[in-house]
C-alpha cells in the first residue's frame, strides 16, 4: 500500500490503531515485568543468599526494569572473621600431618574419618566443619601413607 494513494483522514486512522496497538504491548509488557519480579523475589527469598556472586561483586540493588528492590536480604559471601565473631583459631604443637602419622599406628589401614577421629582423640584442636576433608587431603599428599582403595590409606613410612 503506498503512503500516497492514503488520504490524510486514513493516514491518522492508521497512526491512532497502531499506537492503540502500542499501549496494549506496552501494558502487557508491563504486567509480564511484574509477574517477573515477583518471581525474582520468591526466588531470593528460597535462595536466601546461600549463592555467592563473586569476590568484590556487589550484590544486586535493582531489578530488571531497574526498580529499587525492596525489604533488605541475608547477606551472602564468607563468615565474618574471628576478630568480629571472637572466635579463635585452633594452636596446635604439631601440624596436621604429623598428627596423623603419631596416632596411625606403622601398617594400619586407615579411612580419612577414622584417622580424624584418632588425632581429635590424641588432642589435637580444630573447629573448622571440613576437619574430615583436611584429614583425607593430609592422607592423599603425604608420602608417609599409601592408598590402599577408595577411602583406605596405609601409614609405610
Amino acid at each position: 500500500m503506498a503512503l500516497r494513494s492514503l488520504s490524510t483522514k486514513a493516514l491518522h486512522a492508521e497512526i491512532a490503531r497502531r499506537e492503540k496497538g502500542a499501549d496494549k504491548l506496552r501494558k502487557e509488557r508491563d504486567r509480564i515485568a511484574d509477574q517477573l519480579d515477583k518471581v525474582d523475589a520468591k526466588l531470593a527469598e528460597l535462595e536466601d543468599g546461600s549463592t555467592r556472586r563473586g569476590p568484590g561483586r556487589p550484590k544486586k540493588t535493582t531489578t530488571r526494569r531497574g526498580k529499587k528492590k525492596t525489604g533488605r536480604r541475608k547477606a551472602t559471601g564468607r563468615k565474618t572473621t574471628s576478630k568480629k565473631t571472637g572466635r579463635r583459631r585452633a594452636k596446635n604443637d604439631m601440624s596436621l600431618a604429623e598428627a596423623i602419622v603419631q596416632a596411625v599406628e606403622k601398617g594400619a589401614v586407615v579411612s580419612p574419618k577414622e584417622a580424624s577421629a584418632l588425632v581429635k582423640a590424641n588432642g589435637y584442636k580444630s573447629s573448622s566443619p571440613n576437619f574430615g576433608m583436611m584429614v583425607a587431603n593430609s592422607l592423599a599428599k603425604d608420602a608417609r601413607f599409601k592408598r590402599k582403595g577408595r577411602g583406605e590409606y596405609e601409614r609405610v613410612k
